[in-house]
């Protein structure tokens, strides 16, 4: 594919442009793509929703009118410490083979993936069976308020799409065992703070009514609780696929089921940050506020927390448990106004079985398995309308390279980029066969 050898151009430009959200300024990064896409002669429309904030919408037309499949991406990205990196994280510097900068796995090289490849298909002169959309968006990092959930306010075939594509999964090199993620569900956000109030003082005379003490004793009771496994279906399919026959210190996996009576496997899991995450409520304390000089015992002060729950939990439950464990000396607020029930995209469908039969084209036979993203995506928002939608793309990682996603060195091959174009393109011209 001759685009392969423009994607790691693209890509570094991309980069530059620094889209960190907040504030996110998208705009920049939006025009960019608009250039690309009309130098194929591809058109577009660009949704300016907020200042310096834009989203993009372009069209291969197809065959018949009627639900669009949508390949989705967004442009925003976390922020990143200069101080911490290797090279600067907006320069999109070369190194050893590899592209660094903040976006590169997220989710600014699927982005190019996603339009090299639908600009390569109208190029082929493919009509697809349907209308396919790329979509790429803005403020992803901080919920969607102006992005996904924009667009579908404001366009209304998008609330009827057949399909979409987006991130959430990928191709895993544990030790040269190769296996495809595909994600099909997503992990309820259930952010929160807790806050106490004390006396405040000097810090030479301590007393029993120390704010940052409470917030203390109440964060450690959270921490120190161990949350229990919990199977779902996804979850099992995809570790039932992976650890078939695996063997370990004290034990031999041939089911998820009958692992978990085993401490020596549940004591595997807790070591495993992945396996962990799939398997039980994640409850992370990420903001410490509290104290403003060190002589001085603040009056307030606050801990937040980053918790993500299994599909099958309750938020209401949760919360319930979470006050018991801080206790009565602080109070727990939720972050944001409404509840993340993301539901669930069935994995015995033609989009799965095509995606498989790309990924088998691609990279040979290595199980491609329905998988539960942790974090938080837009496609919870079409998928609770109901609409099939999967996190994937076929790039090839190590736990190591996907652990630098929202970390320090974020980086991306060369050779995992043209390997996902090549994917992309596989995927796309499966999807244009679709009725």
């Amino acid at each position: 594919m001759h685009e392969s050898d423009s994607a790691a151009d693209l890509l570094r430009e991309f980069i530059r442009i620094d889209t960190t959200n907040p504030p996110g300024n998208e705009e920049d990064a939006v025009r960019f793509l608009d250039e690309c896409l009309d130098k194929e002669g591809i058109p577009t429309e660009v949704f300016q929703v907020a200042p310096k904030r834009a989203n993009l919408l372009a069209r291969i037309t197809g065959k018949s009118k009627g639900k669009p499949i949508i390949l989705l991406s967004h442009i925003d990205v976390v922020p990143a410490k200069a101080d911490e990196w290797e090279v600067p994280p907006f320069s999109g510097e070369v190194r050893d083979g590899f592209i660094y900068g903040r976006g590169a796995i997220d989710m600014k090289s699927q982005a190019i993936c996603q339009l090299l490849a639908f600009a390569r298909l109208q190029k082929d002169g493919v009509k697809p069976e349907r209308d396919i959309i790329y979509l790429a968006t803005c403020d992803e990092e901080v919920g969607g308020q102006y992005g996904v959930e924009y667009m579908l306010k404001n366009v209304d075939e998008l609330r009827s799409a057949s399909f979409v594509l987006s991130e959430g999964g990928c191709i895993i090199d544990e030790g040269g065992c190769l296996h495809a993620q595909v994600s099909v569900a997503e992990k309820k956000l259930s952010q929160f703070t807790i806050r106490a109030k004390g006396t405040g003082g000097h810090g030479s005379m301590p007393h029993s009514d120390s704010a940052n003490e409470k917030v203390l004793r109440a964060a450690n009771a959270i921490i120190s609780h161990q949350w229990p496994f919990k199977q779902t279906s996804i979850v099992s399919t995809y570790l039932n696929g992976i650890l078939k026959n695996e063997k370990g210190k004290g034990f031999v996996f041939n089911n998820l089921k009958q692992a978990l009576k085993n401490k020596q496997f549940r004591s595997f899991v807790s070591d495993n940050p992945v396996y962990n995450a799939l398997l039980r409520n994640t409850v992370t304390p990420t903001i410490l506020e509290g104290g403003e000089k060190v002589n001085v015992i603040p009056a307030e002060s606050s801990i937040s927390f980053d918790a993500r729950l299994l599909p099958t939990q309750s938020h209401d439950h949760f919360f319930k448990k979470i006050e018991k464990l801080a206790g009565k000396d602080v109070k727990v607020v939720p972050i944001g106004t409404g509840k993340s029930d993301p539901l669930t995209s069935g994995y015995n469908t033609q989009y799965f079985k095509g995606i498989k039969k790309a990924v088998i084209n691609l990279i040979g036979p290595i199980p491609v398995l329905p998988f539960l993203t942790t974090g938080a995506t837009d496609l919870r928002y079409f998928r609770n309308l109901g609409i099939p939608a999967y996190g994937f793309f076929p790039i090839t990682l190590t736990n190591e390279e996907l652990f630098r996603m929202h970390g320090k060195n974020e980086r991306i091959s060369i050779v995992a980029l043209k390997q996902g174009l090549i994917g992309t393109y596989e995927i796309l011209k499966f999807l244009a066969t679709v009725k």
